[in-house]
């Protein structure tokens, strides 16, 4: 079971800590989008899926990372290196964190493990986290 977005003490924790994180780059493997803050030592790793809307232009999807296929589109240009204003529970399954150009929506699914948020230390991300949220695994997934 995963634990949405919609539980006040897990939200304050998260809007206390990413407002003003600096979005540093973003990298992709198969099963995973990671999105990386403050110059690499924070990220926000999503296994499931997420939204872009652009402010300034059409720039509107829908990115499925587990999603089969070859033709996925991706592009963050415009919030790259801007700093999170605000972050919001639209409702229990998505989060929005919103730039000044845009905003990325992450979803949560009710059957994985999502997303994840570390912050890991700065001199060493071997060591321990500083700060990390996390989704319980469900029963599923193993």
């Amino acid at each position: 079971m995963t634990l949405g977005f919609s539980d006040k003490h897990r939200l304050a924790k998260l809007k206390a800590e990413m407002e003003t994180w600096e979005l540093y780059q973003v990298e992709i493997d198969k099963y995973h989008v990671m999105f990386w803050f403050e110059n690499g030592h924070c990220l926000l790793n999503v296994a499931y899926r997420f939204e872009f809307e652009s402010n300034h232009s059409s720039e509107s999807y829908v990115y499925d990372v587990q999603a089969t296929g070859t033709r996925k589109f991706l592009c963050v240009e415009p919030i790259l290196r801007e700093q999170v204003k605000s972050v919001v529970a639209l409702d229990e399954r998505r989060l929005a964190l919103e730039f000044n150009q845009g905003k990325l929506i992450i979803h949560d699914s009710p059957k994985m493990r999502s997303a994840w948020f570390y912050k890991y230390d700065p001199r060493d991300h071997n060591g321990p986290l500083h700060w990390l949220v996390d989704d319980e695994e469900s029963e599923e997934e193993w």
